[in-house]
């Protein structure tokens, strides 16, 4: 009885509106605090620090998706707890929510290490230009302390659902805002100290979630809590790149594929068009970053109906989420199409940079068509990766984000021109749907989305 109430939360028979009042929080966290995040370093380096160092920023990219690769890949712990909270192995799941901390703590600081070493060689690999170095230079001098505390603070958020709480997760990204935007005003508009004062910022945004989040789990009335940390750590590693290995791999594809654009498009047009995609790429993942947080906070429901075996509850979640999805997308193609004039016009001032303003006009007509196929692709592996299927998942991934991804952005712009760039995501998320269909159609009788309902829950 005692082990049904503390997984009540995610192991709960929810209704279409109970589900997305669940939900609510941490897609409007993640859509409005993105807003902030997305427009706050790269709009205050835009503005106050000029195109360079926003092409600089650009760049330099590639290494914090690198970092936010480790950062995935580590927080699969939070499937691995979730199916053992549904097969009521609730002190299990705590130690290896708290093992996992701590190694993930530790791979940071491996990753100061590397940038502190070799920073000036990552950057240069990068594609950092010489007008393009310094701003990196000086970026990264600062940014590289902080890596620990990102992978944690992942980590972290990851297990706010878990523990019943998904509210917490719109709170800790409301404080690190806060941080980000004051303090990124505060060094960069009234201290002046340039693009290094968006690292400061970071740094300060990143330490307050961490901080949050020890005090939060450190209370044991909690769903999820720190538990007694165990040494068996390699059954655990194992487990988590098994778990977590289809996300990391797709966030090291988009590192992959960021350094192979800007590298395309400083051959196309320079260092204009880096800042115009920047631009249209930013906007484009903090929409994401809401369909993120609606199937973030969905998969432990998820992993939960897998681990008991409930077919008829995760046949019901995921339709009901593949609604919930499709809500999203309207309302986020509508924000496009209505206020995407007003959003460029906070990263560019009024009567500057009349080039990259048309280029990134131009972008943001295209991408709410690619939105809607990306939407439902991501879902598709996220499920897959919820009920443990990761050979499925990660191909899924290798399909779109490594090989599709990459041909087009060198293909594409060769063959049509520069207006390409614009349509490469929409090319690959449209042909990735037909993949992810296909394997969610062959899997029916495997999780029982067939019209009988019967499922046989081998994990192959």
């Amino acid at each position: 009885m005692d082990n049904e109430i503390k997984t009540n939360t995610i192991g709960k028979d929810f209704t279409l509106k109970q589900l997305a009042k669940f939900v609510a929080a941490p897609v409007l966290t993640r859509l409005l605090v993105s807003v902030f995040q997305t427009l706050d370093d790269s709009l205050f380096i835009s503005r106050y620090c000029g195109q360079n160092a926003l092409a600089a920023f650009s760049v330099a990219l590639p290494w914090f998706m690198l970092v936010d690769a480790v950062s995935m890949l580590c927080g699969a712990v939070s499937i691995s707890c979730s199916i053992k909270m549904g097969q009521k192995k609730q002190e299990e799941a705590k130690s290896d929510f708290t093992t996992m901390c701590i190694i993930t703590f530790c791979v940071g600081l491996v990753f100061t290490l590397i940038l502190t070493l070799f920073r000036d060689k990552i950057l240069v690999i990068l594609g950092e230009t010489p007008a393009l170095l310094p701003y990196a230079k000086q970026y990264m001098d600062v940014s590289r302390f902080y890596a620990p505390l990102v992978l944690l603070s992942a980590v972290f958020n990851n297990f706010y659902v878990i523990s019943g709480k998904p509210k917490c997760s719109m709170y800790v990204n409301v404080i690190q805002t806060f941080c980000n935007i004051f303090f990124d005003w505060l060094f960069i508009v009234k201290l002046n100290t340039g693009i290094v004062g968006a690292a400061y910022a970071n740094a300060i945004g990143f330490a307050c979630v961490v901080l949050f989040g020890l005090i939060f789990f450190s209370d044991k009335r909690r769903e999820m809590c720190f538990g007694k940390p165990h040494n068996n750590i390699k059954p655990l590693l194992k487990s988590v790149f098994r778990l977590g290995r289809t996300q990391a791999i797709t966030s090291i594809a988009i590192s992959l594929h960021s350094f192979i654009v800007n590298n395309v498009m400083l051959g196309l047009a320079g260092e204009q068009l880096v800042a115009a995609h920047t631009i249209v790429n930013n906007v484009f993942f903090m929409f994401l970053n809401s369909l993120f947080g609606l199937v973030g906070a969905t998969s432990p429901i998820i992993s939960y109906a897998f681990g008991e075996k409930n077919s008829k509850r995760l046949t019901k979640t995921v339709k009901q989420v593949a609604i919930l999805i499709g809500v999203l997308i309207v309302i986020i193609a509508c924000i496009y199409f209505f206020g995407r004039n007003i959003i460029i016009s906070l990263y560019l001032k009024e009567g500057s940079a009349e080039e990259v303003r048309q280029m990134a006009d131009y972008g943001m007509k295209v991408a709410p068509f690619a939105f809607i196929f990306i939407a439902y692709n991501v879902f598709i592996q996220d499920f897959f990766n919820a009920c443990a299927n990761t050979k499925v998942a990660t191909t899924l991934s290798v399909i779109e984000n490594v090989i599709l991804s990459n041909l087009s952005v060198i293909i594409l712009p060769r063959i049509f021109g520069v207006t390409a760039i614009w349509y490469t995501l929409l090319v690959v998320e449209f042909i990735t749907f037909f993949f992810s269909a296909e394997s969610l159609y062959k899997s029916r009788y495997l999780y029982g989305f067939n019209a009988e309902g019967i499922a046989t829950f081998t994990d192959k």
